[in-house]
């Protein structure tokens, strides 16, 4: 029971990351390097892991803050990358390799904004008897492997079907920044 109870916490924390990977990944516009994918599955999975034990260590010291506004620092930042991917769609002419999730400080903040709910969740779960060595593992895995995927399959859908899936991808993190806020607000 304690080994699924870690991987259902890895994989609904892996869930919202599948899909920013995937918008990022569309934004590409082609195959992207091996070496870049795992760089982002990497920088996904380092993030989830320190939110994750960052949460768990500190408890409820600071939960009620993180908690009031990590939903609004997730909107702010999946709807500012998500206007600039749809924006971007209309200002290039020709299609490029673009790789917008993969480098420098989108990726830190793509990898932030998935990762403030591994805070919440580890400060959570610091109170009750999961073990965190069985949990933080199994949830950077997850990360991991659903970063890597996301990206693969969005540079794929991105490669196949153009421009149009980089406004797509933005339109996705959009959306997903409005369910987080709904979310953090207790309406959804």
């Amino acid at each position: 029971m304690v080994l699924l109870s870690a991987l259902l916490v890895a994989l609904g924390l892996s869930m919202d990351n599948l899909a920013v990977t995937v918008a990022a990944g569309c934004a590409a516009g082609g195959r992207i390097p091996l070496r870049e994918e795992l760089t982002a599955g990497l920088s996904f999975a380092l993030a989830h892991l320190l939110m994750f034990s960052g949460g768990w260590g500190l408890g409820t010291g600071v939960g009620h803050f993180v908690h009031r506004y990590a939903p609004w620092v997730a909107f702010g930042i999946l709807t500012c990358i998500g206007i600039h991917m749809v924006r971007a769609t209309y200002k290039q002419t020709n299609p490029q390799y673009v790789s917008a999730g993969l480098h420098g400080k989108t990726l830190v903040w793509l990898a932030l904004a998935t990762s403030l709910d591994a805070w919440l969740v580890g400060m959570g779960l610091a109170f009750t008897s999961a073990p965190f060595t069985l949990t933080v593992l199994a949830m950077t895995v997850s990360v991991f492997v659903t970063s890597w995927v996301g990206f693969y399959f969005g540079a794929w859908l991105g490669e196949k079907f153009g421009r149009r899936m980089e406004a797509l991808g933005g339109v996705i993190l959009l959306g997903l920044g409005v369910k987080l806020l709904l979310e953090g607000l207790g309406i959804w």
